[in-house]
């Protein structure tokens, strides 16, 4: 569904985490601004922990390879949608082959890229 041109510095598929697993001493994980990431999945109508893109400082070079409804919650970032500045906090829907490049961040330093419909884990 997302095609990568360029990965970004640090930008991983993170969800709530996997509790449970402590005890034989692998930590939980799941994403840095959990609140963030609710509401992105929120706007686009996920279930509450699915997983989404976090990207970190410096984002990656995207392309989408059908229509998609997504949100962008968290830091903020030099971010265009095929050359325009992409909306933030609200859900929007991109045809396919839109362009979404995040470059470095502005405000924080993670943001939370949802779509509607989840990211395959």
């Amino acid at each position: 569904m997302i095609d990568v041109l360029k990965p970004g510095l640090l930008t991983t598929v993170q969800d709530r985490g996997r509790l449970g697993m402590q005890q034989v001493g692998v930590v939980p994980g799941g994403a840095m601004d959990p609140v963030a990431l609710e509401i992105a999945n929120g706007l686009v109508g996920n279930r509450a922990g699915e997983a989404a893109l976090e990207i970190t400082v410096v984002g990656p070079d995207l392309i989408l390879d059908s229509e998609a409804l997504v949100a962008v919650c968290g830091g903020r970032f030099d971010a265009t949608v095929d050359g325009h500045p992409l909306p933030w906090d609200r859900p929007v829907l991109l045809p396919r082959t839109a362009r979404l490049r995040f470059r470095q961040s502005t405000l924080g330093s993670r943001a939370y890229l949802a779509v509607a419909g989840g990211i395959v884990t």
